[in-house]
């Protein structure tokens, strides 16, 4: 009786707040599997452990959305992370492997006259690249890749490239799939690669160490429960903005590796008011690029936020054809396992066949021309400037959003510890369950929150 009053609440009700924007009928997809099988001893499984999965876009699925902070900012709440994540940082930031970098106030400002470029930091937002960073790719290899969305634009652009026969990786936001739940279903059947770009689209240097956690895992998390089940291997930084810090959380706690880029359009300026650039700059600079040397293949940043990021996009494809460059979608050249961790790629069978587990040794099966200039597997960092660029980043900035806040410490889970795990039973075998308890939590206010949907 319980469950069944529990469903219909869920049905009547918004969770956390926000109510759907959607109002029509969700469909369960034929292009992904309905099932999906990972061993519950697995360490990946521990942190994204389900083994159902709502329609994209029901009251089920609206549900699994992060607890967002009181003042409406859409910024997932730290205070109300699941519990594994917290413990998988604790355990990382034991044994050494995050270290203690200073948050910055802005991408590559340091307190104290700390060096951007340093080895210890390697500020990725001025141009730093670690020995483990995707940016290259093989020679006469095109990366395709597109920033920010899904967007109202991003059917627009995934016809363009169905008729061209072509596939990218997209690098979707969290919130923007909360606000596109249509263009997002348009995406989850097109057969591209998806990759996180975090959840709120934050300068992540700038943020506390859980909010790390929480950007990526939530991103993670919503492309989990909305694909059957796969574990995306890549992320993206908003604004390029990383540093070791960073690259760790990402690594030890979701082992998760980020792909930047070497050429920037800075499309994402184009409907800006003075535009720092225009169509016929990017015009320019693909013709430059392009028409140029094939050694290393491009990594070109674009974005699928307007008409004119898309156009201009639209407008150098031929030119990339005609000029002998091989596309191919920036997830699979930059590894052979493709974009999930789990499964051979977004459609086909998800198990744990050929899952990696980094535990702190890095990415693998990863060619030499797609980590820094030297080689992926260099002990060093090196610093790159990508033409047209002048900050080493030209992305498009962050969000701004209310709430986004930067906590004074990084050393420590901080008020995610707040959370009791004495008010939710401990998971059986380090796999989170969702149950009927916990939608009664969450809808009826019974006690704490301290498992979320996963």
């Amino acid at each position: 009786m319980l469950a069944a009053v529990t469903l219909l609440l869920l049905h009547l009700l918004p969770a956390h707040g926000h109510s759907p924007k959607h109002n029509h009928d969700h469909i369960a997809r034929n292009a992904l599997p309905g099932t999906w099988y990972q061993p519950r001893d697995h360490a990946v499984g521990a942190l994204f452990a389900r083994d159902d999965f709502p329609a994209v876009g029901s009251a089920a699925w609206t549900a699994s959305l992060p607890p967002f902070t009181p003042d409406g900012s859409q910024t997932p709440d730290v205070t109300k992370l699941p519990q594994a994540w917290v413990d998988a940082y604790t355990a990382a930031k034991a044994a050494g492997n995050i270290p203690d970098i200073p948050q910055t106030t802005t991408g590559g400002q340091y307190p104290n006259g700390l060096n951007a470029v340093s080895p210890d930091i390697c500020s990725s937002y001025v141009g730093c690249r670690g020995p483990e960073d995707h940016f290259n790719v093989p020679d006469g290899t095109l990366a395709l890749n597109f920033d920010d969305g899904p967007t109202e634009l991003t059917g627009q652009l995934l016809d363009f490239l169905k008729t061209n026969n072509e596939i990218a990786t997209h690098f979707v936001i969290g919130y923007s799939i909360q606000q596109n739940v249509s263009a997002w279903e348009l995406l989850l059947n097109s057969g591209h690669d998806l990759a996180a770009h975090t959840w709120s689209h934050h300068q992540l240097t700038t943020q506390s160490d859980m909010e790390v956690v929480s950007e990526l895992g939530w991103s993670m998390n919503i492309i989990y429960l909305s694909t059957g089940g796969r574990v995306p291997r890549f992320w993206r930084p908003p604004t390029g903005d990383a540093d070791n810090r960073i690259r760790a959380i990402a690594k030890y706690v979701f082992g998760m590796e980020m792909i930047v880029w070497n050429q920037d359009t800075e499309d994402w300026s184009l409907t800006e008011t003075p535009p720092p650039t225009t169509t016929d700059v990017i015009a320019g600079q693909m013709n430059t690029w392009l028409n140029g040397p094939k050694s290393p293949g491009l990594m070109i940043l674009e974005h699928e936020l307007s008409n004119l990021s898309i156009g201009a996009f639209m407008a150098a494809y031929p030119l990339m054809k005609s000029a002998g460059w091989n596309l191919q979608s920036a997830a699979r050249l930059v590894n052979t396992d493709g974009a999930y961790r789990n499964a051979p790629g977004p459609t086909g069978a998800v198990t744990a066949a050929g899952l990696l587990d980094f535990k702190g040794s890095g990415p693998s099966d990863t060619t030499n021309s797609t980590g820094n200039t030297a080689s992926s597997g260099s002990a060093s960092a090196s610093v790159v400037q990508p033409t047209g660029s002048v900050s080493g980043t030209g992305s498009k900035p962050a969000s701004t959003g209310a709430g986004s806040s930067a906590s004074s410490t990084n050393g420590s889970p901080g008020s995610a510890s707040s959370v009791s795990s004495s008010s939710s039973p401990a998971p059986t075998g380090g796999a989170m369950r969702l149950d009927i308890a916990w939608f009664n939590a969450l809808i009826l206010g019974a006690g704490a929150v301290t498992y979320v949907l996963l």
